[in-house]
């Protein structure tokens, strides 16, 4: 797993990544972007590979990042660190059409050789996803970067969900007053999946203070929704908030 982290940190910190998007999709509003968040989990059908087989694999997954950033698909990536593994890392994509997200996500050589599976997702997240990384490594190419672990929360459909938790108003005042505070780095609603509603990704690493902070959001506290914890690491400068 750590042998994966370094991997997928060297390759997004060295993505010399373009800047075009595709057009805003009518879902967009104010302060709010369309993506597709790309989850990488391990293939259960995975099976042992020697060393020199999975360094192959690895290095021509770093090129394929490298690509995705230079097409301006790729705004973020980055590995989970948790044990055990249930979401080896995450993508944040900018494309035309989620058929089209799902067609370049497969493509992953850690997807076409059966190391990974992809569950690809629309996302309303902030607007700016690595914008200001980019500027930074356009003037500064050769600058350092600096990798952050995240408190990642993915929010799932609770017992009392209701029809639509993404119409619940209190979530979203909740969300919007951790914003204004200054504990987010990004938050947005998921679309198309009966059980995915929504992600909250701190600035904090620290599990014990998200998880008492996000406890108290009604939604979580009425079981409207459910918090699954993760820890996710992602360069500087590319979360907007």
């Amino acid at each position: 797993m750590r042998t994966l982290r370094r991997i997928l940190l060297l390759a997004f910190a060295s993505a010399p990544f373009a800047v075009g998007h595709a057009a805003a999709p009518a879902l967009e509003d104010d302060g709010m972007q369309l993506y597709y968040l790309v989850f990488l989990r391990p293939d259960p059908g995975r099976r042992h590979i020697e060393r020199a087989e999975g360094e192959r694999i690895q290095s021509a997954h770093m090129a394929n990042i490298q690509k995705m950033a230079q097409d301006g698909v790729l705004v973020a990536a980055g590995p989970m660190d948790d044990q055990p593994t249930t979401i080896s890392g995450i993508f944040v994509f900018r494309a035309e059409t989620l058929a089209e997200a799902q067609r370049i996500a497969a493509l992953d050589p850690t997807v076409a050789e059966r190391r990974n599976t992809v569950d690809v997702h629309p996302w309303l997240g902030p607007k700016g996803i690595g914008a200001a990384y980019f500027r930074w490594k356009k003037e500064d190419p050769g600058g350092k970067v600096v990798m952050a672990a995240h408190a990642f929360f993915i929010l799932r459909r609770g017992a009392a969900g209701g029809s639509d938790p993404r119409a619940d108003g209190e979530h979203a005042r909740f969300v919007d007053s951790l914003r204004r505070a200054g504990a987010l780095a990004a938050a947005g609603w998921i679309y198309g999946d009966p059980d995915l509603c929504a992600i909250c990704v701190f600035k904090t690493s620290s599990a014990e203070e998200a998880k008492r902070t996000i406890g108290q959001d009604p939604a979580v506290q009425s079981g409207r929704l459910t918090a699954e914890f993760h820890t996710w690491w992602c360069a500087d400068r590319v979360l907007p908030w």
